[in-house]
């Protein structure tokens, strides 16, 4: 292993999240949705009998999971809308699940859409897609011709960013295989020589510390 930790360095929360037109489009969405208490870890679609749904997170954490592998696509923490900014990607190709109990307002795209345009509040909507695009932008960068060592220390460092509350309830193998499908051979090995080496600490599997990774494995 190298010392060298240049290249592990690069991994940097996205900080472009647009609240202020997040918490706009809220505004005018919230009198309309449905909402709903659910519990960590439940599933729910994203689409209700053939009807595309628009969901506004105001409590708690959810991840966007893809229907075929489970494969996390990406997080979101309120507040946070869930459909509009993903428009034109089948949603029936996805679902949504809480990562901590959280509160949930669901609402017809259609009937959100057609609010947002006789409220003139377009530009809103652009700044939520242009946040959606470059999000996912920021993950393929992580993902893309990058070793599976180097995306298991990319996952590391972003799982001890995420809250205290995630971290204690989700074992660090299980948030590196949801979001990679690497085998678990790979990530049990990988995980073991950063332990052994001291640069991570994890008890009962779950992520205490990171520190200073090497740069090659």
């Amino acid at each position: 292993m190298s010392s060298d930790n240049s290249r592990m360095a690069d991994l940097q929360t996205f900080e472009g999240k647009p609240t202020e037109h997040i918490n706009k489009l809220m505004e005018v969405l919230m009198p309309l949705a449905t909402f709903k208490s659910y519990k960590q870890y439940r599933n729910i679609q994203l689409i209700n009998q053939s009807e595309p749904l628009c969901m506004l997170l105001t409590e708690g954490s959810a991840t966007v999971c893809r229907n075929k592998d489970g494969l996390v696509v990406t997080n979101t923490y309120a507040p946070a809308i869930i459909g509009l900014g993903s428009l034109g990607i089948s949603q029936s190709e996805f679902f949504l699940r809480t990562e901590t109990d959280a509160k949930l307002g669901l609402i017809p795209i259609t009937l959100a859409l057609e609010i947002i345009q006789q409220q003139d509040l377009l530009i809103h909507l652009i700044y939520l897609q242009a946040f959606f695009i470059q999000s996912l932008g920021e993950r393929e960068a992580h993902l893309s011709g990058i070793t599976i060592y180097e995306s298991i220390c990319l996952h590391l460092l972003k799982l001890m960013q995420e809250s205290e509350e995630i971290r204690q309830n989700t074992s660090a193998y299980t948030y590196i295989q949801e979001r990679t499908n690497f085998s678990r051979s790979r990530i049990m090995n990988i995980l073991s020589a950063l332990k052994q080496g001291g640069y991570i600490k994890i008890e009962n599997g779950k992520l205490q510390y990171v520190g200073k990774l090497p740069e090659r494995f």
